[in-house]
């Protein structure tokens, strides 16, 4: 497919559509807050690893990612966001998930972007591959902190 075609069948992202996916995310961060299910984060990190996953399939990754951050009010405009973690910021308790913790779940994401079949569940590859620490500590191993 050429790239005026390509460009013909893009079809814009309306803030209202982004609103609802940031709400439905926020849903599933509640819903894991309130179970005391142990593996509970996974069902949310894989609603915000398919989100951005389909944003980047769309080469909008950076734009919508920039777009929620404006939207929930986090949103300077001084650097180029990460799409996980800026995923991660605008659906997720701030009190709860501190710097430090949205950093490690979004090397997990990324680790899961390069490395993760498309047809193996989230969850399954994160415990395949050691669980949540040991993914974040490969991403920094293998693809490094300057990617």
């Amino acid at each position: 497919m050429s790239f005026h075609k390509r460009a013909e069948l893009d079809i814009e992202f309306s803030p209202e559509a982004l609103k609802a996916n940031l709400l439905r995310l926020e849903s599933e961060w509640g819903d894991y807050q309130s179970s005391r299910y142990r593996d509970g984060i996974y069902a949310y990190l894989t609603a915000v690893f398919e989100l951005t996953m389909w944003w980047k399939h769309e080469r909008k990754d950076g734009e919508y990612a920039r777009r929620a951050l404006w939207l929930k009010g986090h949103w300077s405009g001084t650097t180029t966001p990460e799409p996980f973690a800026s995923v991660i910021l605008c659906t997720a308790d701030r009190t709860i998930v501190d710097d430090k913790a949205r950093s490690k779940w979004s090397r997990v994401l990324r680790y899961a972007a390069e490395y993760k079949d498309f047809d193996e569940p989230l969850q399954c590859f994160i415990k395949r591959k050691g669980g949540i620490n040991r993914c974040a500590a490969e991403y920094t191993r293998r693809l490094g902190r300057s990617r």
